[in-house]
């Protein structure tokens, strides 16, 4: 069994942050981003690493990633993110969460019906 990491923290984009934010208490969205933080918390490597060439450029262009991981946080929904290290330690960092599956096909340039 592999051994589960641990980040220093985890962060959010600020665009990630102003979503949450919005969304009601009891907003079903909102639940599923707090459990996806919490797995991340507890395991920076849960979600599924996406191979470098399938990283979308918007990624790279915006944010200079080199590595991109995607989180299921339920049946229709992903949040993608990054780890990156530093003098404190290695962080995640939430880059984006998609509302719905049609969005992250979008994203990833999945044709989409």
């Amino acid at each position: 069994m592999m051994k589960r990491r641990v980040p220093v923290a985890v962060l959010v984009e600020r665009e990630v942050y102003d979503l949450y934010l919005s969304l009601r208490e009891e907003d079903d969205f909102k639940r599923a981003i707090v459990r996806g933080s919490g797995v991340l918390k507890n395991d920076m490597f849960a979600g599924e690493q996406i191979k470098k060439r399938q990283i979308p450029k918007y990624y790279v262009d915006k944010y200079g990633v080199n590595n991109l991981y995607r989180l299921r946080l339920d049946r229709a929904r992903r949040c993608c993110y990054t780890i990156i290290a530093d003098d404190d330690g290695v962080k995640v960092v939430v880059l984006e969460i998609f509302q719905n599956h049609k969005s992250y096909e979008r994203r990833f340039g999945y044709k989409t019906s």
